[in-house]
């Protein structure tokens, strides 16, 4: 199976107060770790929603200001184009991405109890985001629920909402 990685990067980062992408941990800005883990599994990794040197990134679909499911639906396009049966989705701001996410994700659809924007999607589903969205779709749960998507419990996932968040981690 060919796998399309997609970091979903275009938040407002409001809680956070400043662009959390960027934020630094362990040496690095918090993208590049989701990116890292992402590469690991996945035969591309691409961005969504944000330009990132040394990486191909895309701008949401069908338009900004969708939130995470903007992103997704730029993904699963991108992949069906591209050739990729699936899409593992994660946000920019989960450093600790299991090295097995998207084995213990397969078969898709599903996506991490707690986290929805971790999933795997197949990319076959492009065209049914699209109309999910068009109908007024925003939310990563309810499309999770239109898509009978499974949910996977992988234990807790640091996810970083706040700078109190990452210095926790």
């Amino acid at each position: 199976m060919k796998i399309l990685g997609a970091v979903l990067a275009g938040g407002r980062s409001s809680r956070f107060g400043s662009d959390k992408a960027l934020a630094p941990f362990d040496g690095r800005p918090l993208i590049d770790h989701v990116i890292a883990a992402l590469a690991a599994q996945a035969d591309t990794v691409v961005v969504i929603g944000r330009d990132w040197p040394r990486q191909p990134h895309i701008h949401d679909r069908p338009a900004p200001g969708l939130g995470p499911l903007g992103g997704l639906c730029a993904a699963l396009h991108h992949a069906a184009a591209t050739g990729h049966d699936a899409v593992l989705a994660a946000g920019c701001d989960l450093p600790r991405l299991p090295a097995d996410l998207g084995a213990a994700l397969a078969p898709g659809p599903a996506h991490v109890l707690g986290q929805p924007t971790v999933g795997l999607w197949p990319s076959t589903l492009a065209a049914a985001l699209d109309a999910h969205l068009a109908g007024g779709g925003r939310s990563l749960h309810g499309w999770a629920a239109h898509c009978n998507a499974r949910v996977v419990d992988l234990g807790p996932l640091p996810n970083i909402n706040t700078p109190a968040d990452l210095r926790a981690l």
